[in-house]
C-alpha cells in the first residue's frame, strides 16, 4: 500500500477542496464538532519516553481551540506532564497547515527536517527533537470515511535534547518516533468508544497495529510491518482478541495484558507490561470547554510498555517470518465501556 502524496480523496464533510491522504497537514473544517489531532510516540535509547498530542477542535465555545499535551517519562519512570492551550487567533497555524505553535509547544512539518519542541523557562522544561520524514506510511481505507487515520511515521530515527530544571546540562537523545494524524467532523465519542494503537520501538522491523471499536461494538483493525523503511506486510484481515485478564483495577477502562492476533496471513501476540502513564485527557482542556465536553465525554488514556511476537505466513512451501521486539501500546477511551463489553475477549 505504498501511496504517493499525489493520491487524493474528497471527504465531503470537510472543506470543498481535495484532502491529500498522508500529507500530515491540517484538514480541520469549520464544522461545529470538527476536530483533528496528531499523536506522537517517541522512545529513546536512553530509555526516555515521550508522548504528545497536538489537538485542534471546534467543539465548545468558538472555533479552532488548540491544545498540546506532553508526557515525558525519564529512565527511572518519573513522569513530567506539561501542556499549552489557546483560543483561536492566540496560536499559530503555518501556511498550508504545515506547522503549529501553541505557546511553548511547536510541531513543525515544513522543510526537510521536521521539529517537535517545547521551551518554557517558567516551567523549567526544554525539549527539542528533529527527524527526517520517511512517510507517509499509509492509511486506513475504511468503509466509514468519517474517521480517517493516517500513519505518518513509524520507527523513524529521531534525535534531540531534553532538559529539565535541576539538570546541569541538556541530555542528548536519539531513538525512534511514530506519528498518526486523525480528523473527524463528529464528536469522537460518536465514532470511537475505544482505540488501541501499538507502535514498535528500537531497531529492526517496525510494527504498527490499530484497533477502533465503535459505540455500536463494530471493530476496525489494521496491521502494518516495515523493514528497512519499505512496506513488508499490511492487512485488515485478522481477528483481534483481548481475552486475557485486565492489568487495571478500573473495570470500565480495562487495560488488556494481551492482544492476540489471528488470521490466515498472520498470528501473534502483543503483551502489555508496565504502565508508563495514565491520564484523564479532559484535565488538559481549559474551562469552560472542559465542563461542556464532560456532558459527552468521560475519557481515559493509558500508555503501556509492551513486547510482541508476530508470525507472518509466507507463500506455500516458504518459511514463515517471525518478528519479535518491544514497543508502546496506547489505549484511549472516550467513555467507559458498558458492562456488556467489559468481559474478556472484547
Amino acid at each position: 500500500m505504498a501511496r504517493g502524496l499525489a493520491t487524493a480523496v474528497l471527504l465531503a464533510p470537510l472543506a470543498a477542496t481535495a484532502v491529500v491522504r498522508g500529507d500530515g497537514l491540517s484538514h480541520l473544517s469549520r464544522g461545529d464538532s470538527a476536530s483533528e489531532y496528531w499523536d506522537i510516540v517517541a522512545h529513546f535509547d536512553s530509555n526516555h519516553q515521550l508522548f504528545a498530542r497536538f489537538l485542534i477542535t471546534n467543539e465548545g465555545p468558538g472555533d479552532r481551540t488548540a491544545i498540546a499535551t506532553w508526557q515525558l517519562i525519564d529512565p527511572n519512570g518519573k513522569r513530567t506532564e506539561f501542556r499549552n492551550g489557546r483560543r483561536e487567533k492566540r496560536w499559530t497555524l503555518g501556511p498550508g497547515g504545515d506547522s503549529i505553535r501553541i505557546g511553548s509547544s511547536v510541531f513543525d512539518q515544513s522543510g526537510s527536517k521536521h521539529r517537535l519542541e517545547y521551551d518554557s523557562t517558567k516551567r523549567g522544561i526544554r525539549v527539542g527533537l528533529e527527524y527526517s520524514p520517511k512517510g507517509p506510511i499509509g492509511w486506513i481505507d475504511s468503509a466509514n470515511d468519517r474517521y480517517p487515520v493516517d500513519l505518518l511515521e513509524l520507527g523513524t530515527p529521531v534525535i534531540g535534547t531534553i532538559w529539565l530544571e535541576g539538570m546541569s546540562e541538556p541530555a542528548s537523545v536519539r531513538g525512534t518516533i511514530s506519528i498518526t494524524h486523525t480528523w473527524m467532523e463528529s464528536n469522537e465519542a460518536e465514532l470511537a468508544l475505544r482505540r488501541i494503537d501499538f507502535a514498535s520501538t528500537g531497531s529492526g522491523p517496525s510494527v504498527y497495529l490499530s484497533n477502533r471499536m465503535a459505540p455500536s461494538g463494530e471493530s476496525e483493525r489494521w496491521l502494518i510491518v516495515l523493514r528497512d523503511g519499505d512496506l513488508r506486510f499490511e492487512t485488515k484481515r485478522f481477528e483481534l482478541s483481548l481475552d486475557s485478564p485486565s492489568t487495571s483495577d478500573r473495570g470500565d477502562y480495562p487495560t488488556p495484558s494481551e492482544l492476540r492476533i489471528r488470521g490466515t496471513e498472520v498470528e501473534g501476540v502483543i503483551q502489555s507490561q508496565s504502565t508508563l502513564a495514565e491520564i484523564d485527557p479532559l484535565e488538559a482542556i481549559p474551562q469552560p470547554f472542559r465542563f461542556l465536553l464532560s456532558f459527552k465525554l468521560r475519557p481515559h488514556r493509558v500508555w503501556a510498555r509492551a513486547s510482541y511476537e508476530i508470525r507472518l505466513r509466507g507463500e506455500p512451501n516458504t518459511p514463515e517470518t517471525v518478528l519479535k521486539g518491544s514497543g508502546v501500546t496506547t489505549i484511549t477511551y472516550t467513555n467507559p465501556l458498558p458492562p456488556e463489553v467489559t468481559r474478556p475477549g472484547n
